[in-house]
């Protein structure tokens, strides 16, 4: 191989490497994704917690992004020093030295490692050939500016809301307010005044877990509680910062990560705690759940149990829960346009057991950042949608986040009100703008289509967090955490087709969510 050969190849090769392994690399770890989302991922951490290296977030995207580059300028040292020496020897055959060719490698190797770093930063930064969906306009607009997440109008009528309607939640016998603070995107500072100024407009439920915003949710509302405990409604999940508690997870582990919560939520007790994100019946029915449960609140630690679920195997769980008896509580996904089943378990868990009932996922996909063409109705959504939910008596509340101080004036606008002619248009309009794209979170009537075994559902729910919540960190998480994901549907011929009972053109929408969700 020629030097000027060399030189073109070593280009070539930082341009793939550059671009397709670090460039992935940096966009996901610069999202602070957990060492699962990158090959080989737990392994490269505990090796490097092995070593006691104190690194306060996940390495093995760096580790992944930083091969990537030693790896152009290994190869394009050595290919032009190579072709070098070559050239050399076929010149002066008698001539050797060591450092032939050490120059011209090393200045390729800079050039080659310069142009991979630059096209890692145009991709992971950037967003080149992402659609622009890199860290820099995600850095800058979704989290550092005003994006559109909230309506974008804020009429002086909606300022200084308060809440208007208080409910009992089922049998734990407390009042609460008929909208409440979910903190899935509560942190810092910001987050405690948002939690602050919503108990101030008389919010007094809040519900956070350990997994959202890696326990910074926990830790907000801590700050947020101080002076008022005993006048708000506290609800957690048996869940640890990085995901949820098996079935089979000991009575240990139940009790231990509890403790966790409360000393980041700085109380001696939790009003609630959930079994978090069920799907499956043994984890309503785990014995070691319920034991730790009871040691709990024998101890003053918790006082009521609960379940939440937008899951396929949902009413299955309900009525597990239902027929269990020892569930309080349950929160779970409710909303315009669901299946009529879901008013009916509802209803009957009220009857039964007189649970409480939290109904979250109100928005139905939250297409903040996907509302083209529906401007001129935006900015009613959220109250029309929230107003939908609460006109069904047998619901305690609504759980929605609250993650910018707009939401505190806009969401209890809603408050104490029932839905009008308007609203109700508002909603059928908004269910034919999203036709074909929304997949309903407990449906799961493809799954069975799928020979290769893909949880559909999942993958198109992660999508949906990704482009109409904007929560892209979440949406890569939950993804890079499948067994099986859409990769297998690249080349499939798409059996799932027409299996959707509302028309999602599901090998579509799959195929694209593959490519927006992982590391190409």
């Amino acid at each position: 191989m020629k030097p000027r050969t060399a030189f073109f190849v070593s280009l070539a090769l930082a341009a793939l490497i550059g671009f397709g392994w670090s460039g992935a690399a940096l966009y996901k770890t610069a999202i602070d994704l957990s060492s699962a989302a990158f090959p080989a991922g737990a392994q490269i951490q505990a090796a490097v917690d092995a070593l006691g290296i104190a690194y306060p977030r996940p390495v093995a995207g760096v580790v992944w992004m930083v091969l990537g580059l030693l790896v152009v300028a290994v190869s394009s040292f050595w290919l032009m020093r190579r072709a070098v020496r070559s050239q050399m020897a076929e010149a002066d055959p008698g001539r050797r030295s060591v450092l032939s060719g050490a120059l011209a490698g090393g200045a390729t190797a800079l050039v080659a490692t310069g142009g991979a770093a630059g096209l890692a930063a145009a991709r992971g930064l950037l967003g080149l050939g992402n659609e622009g969906r890199g860290w820099l306009p995600t850095a800058t607009e979704i989290f550092g500016g005003d994006v559109v997440k909230t309506h974008e109008s804020y009429p002086e009528e909606w300022k200084g809301s308060r809440v208007q309607g208080y409910r009992t939640l089922g049998r734990t016998g407390w009042k609460i307010s008929d909208i409440v603070v979910g903190g899935g995107r509560v942190q810092g500072e910001k987050g405690s005044e948002i939690v602050r100024m919503a108990f101030d407009r008389g919010v007094n439920y809040v519900d956070t877990s350990p997994d959202y915003s890696s326990t910074g949710s926990e830790q907000a509302i801590a700050a947020a509680l101080k002076g008022r405990r005993d006048k708000v409604f506290l609800a957690t999940k048996f869940c640890t910062p990085r995901g949820h508690l098996g079935p089979l997870a000991s009575v240990v582990e139940h009790k231990r990560v509890v403790e966790e919560s409360l000393r980041r939520l700085q109380t001696d007790y939790v009003d609630l705690v959930h079994q978090h994100s069920c799907d499956e019946v043994e984890r309503i029915e785990s014995e070691t759940m319920h034991e730790a449960f009871d040691r709990l609140k024998e101890e003053g630690k918790v006082r009521f149990l609960g379940f939440s679920s937008h899951t396929p195997n949902l009413i299955q769980v309900a009525e597990a829960a239902i027929e269990n008896g020892r569930f309080d509580v349950m929160m779970l996904a409710y909303h315009h346009g669901i299946w009529p089943a879901m008013a009916e378990v509802i209803g009957r868990s009220r009857r039964e057991q007189d649970m409480g009932i939290v109904a979250m996922k109100t928005l139905k996909g939250a297409r903040h950042n996907g509302l083209a063409g529906f401007r001129e109705h935006s900015t009613a959504y959220s109250q029309a949608a929230l107003k939908w939910v609460l006109s069904n008596a047998d619901v305690s509340a609504a759980v929605i986040s609250f993650f910018e101080f707009q939401h505190v004036d806009e969401y209890l606008f809603a408050s104490g009100a029932q839905p009008s002619g308007s609203d109700l248009a508002l909603l059928g309009e908004y269910d034919r703008q999203i036709a074909g794209t929304y997949c309903t979170p407990h449906c799961g009537a493809c799954l069975e289509s799928c020979p290769e075994g893909v949880p559909i559902n999942d993958v198109l729910r992660h999508r949906m967090y990704f482009e109409d919540y904007g929560n892209e960190k979440e949406a890569l998480r939950l993804y890079a955490g499948l067994e099986t994901n859409a990769e297998a549907c690249a080349s499939c011929s798409g059996p799932c087709l027409g299996s959707c009972p509302i028309g999602v053109t599901i090998p579509d929408r799959m195929r694209g969510s593959h490519d927006l969700l992982t590391l190409s």
